[in-house]
């Protein structure tokens, strides 16, 4: 049996057209549809599920505060009943009727097959040459990170075999639009795959969704498969927005210090609510942007994020505490001044970072 996953988003113009064509691409095969919809704000979960009302081989999931095609992909396959789990764009551009040699090709035993742009007798169609040359470009890095090696890796249609995804189903990253990928980095390097040839169509109805976020998705992904094993990127970003912290901190003391100043003179007191009200802004500061950024697949909204708001201060309460800790200890060990107070700082932000993950942003 094949399992064929439709991930979508504002595809509703589409599925009247699509899904009739392939019901009878796959008249011959086994089959069931699965429509895996974002919640789709032109509302294709209810017209997948109007037409589902005819055709009994079509099922939706709509999922509600989730986003992300990867991840629907995996959704899907993960409901799916067949043998063999196929997935497609839903807005006409791969060619179904590679469809029924796709599936028999798999149903040889291979463990994956790919419909291909990229070897004899595939083509990306009308593409202009900045997204053929971004294509290329994408294509190029993603081989570098691959297990198996495959001339069009970043394709959206391919089939696996249902114990192989399975095998493979724990190792996988959500994050981004290229499950493929995700399926070449994973799955062991003697997996058998084919590629078929296919030309790339435009669309029936609607808008690309390459957008920049996707491409910045991409790269991050790259990133979390190569030195994202060693040092996540929720770090690396975490860093970067206590290095901007830093500068908002400075920034904020000199202006509350320029208003406590009496006399042209800033007593002990003043200097300490100085520093107070500095670090209290670099704390919002982060937070606000830690929030949007470092954690945005955990961002927190309305009352979540005023209690994680006060878990992160004291994260950065307990930080600092520990920063001065580690640092004191080891200036009594007659360690160099200037190493003490490296290794303390960078113990304050793992500490900070390491609570912020478990209580403030819970994945």
């Amino acid at each position: 049996m094949l399992s064929l996953i439709l991930p979508t988003f504002n595809e509703a113009k589409n599925l009247p057209e699509l899904l009739p064509k392939l019901e009878e691409v796959l008249k011959g095969i086994p089959h069931e549809i699965i429509i895996v919809d974002d919640d789709s704000p032109d509302e294709t979960w209810r017209i997948a599920q109007e037409i589902g009302h005819d055709i009994d081989d079509i099922h939706v999931i709509r999922r509600v505060g989730r986003r992300g095609l990867s991840s629907a992909v995996i959704e899907g396959f993960l409901s799916a009943k067949g043998e063999v789990l196929a997935v497609m764009d839903a807005d006409g551009q791969h060619d179904m009727s590679v469809l029924p040699r796709i599936y028999e090709s798999v149903m040889r035993k291979n463990g994956m097959v790919i419909g291909s742009r990229y070897i004899e007798g595939g083509s990306v169609g009308e593409w202009d040459e900045r997204r053929h040359l971004m294509s290329r470009v994408a294509t190029s890095l993603a081989l570098k990170v691959c297990r198996v090696k495959v001339k069009d890796p970043m394709s959206g249609f391919f089939a696996i075999r249902r114990e192989l995804f399975h095998s493979t189903a724990k190792q996988l990253n959500p994050k981004g639009f290229k499950i493929l990928l995700d399926l070449l980095v994973c799955v062991p390097k003697e997996t058998l795959v084919e590629e078929i040839p296919f030309t790339f169509s435009t669309r029936l109805h609607g808008e690309s969704k390459l957008s920049r976020r996707v491409q910045i998705e991409f790269l991050e992904y790259l990133y979390d498969v190569t030195v994202g094993r060693y040092i996540p990127l929720t770090f690396v970003k975490y860093c970067i927005v206590g290095a901007f912290g830093v500068v908002v901190h400075v920034t904020a003391y000199l202006a509350f210090s320029a208003l406590i100043r009496e006399g042209g003179d800033l007593t002990v007191m003043g200097f300490g609510l100085a520093v107070i009200g500095a670090t209290e802004v670099a704390i919002v500061f982060n937070f606000l942007l830690n929030n949007a950024w470092t954690f945005a697949h955990a961002r927190l909204k309305g009352l979540s994020a005023f209690i994680g708001f006060l878990k992160f201060n004291g994260a950065c309460l307990f930080g600092a505490l520990a920063n001065y800790a580690v640092s004191s200890y080891l200036f009594t060990l007659a360690w160099p001044e200037l190493s003490a107070v490296i290794i303390g700082a960078f113990t304050g932000v793992v500490w900070n970072y390491t609570m912020s993950k478990m209580f403030a942003w819970k994945d």
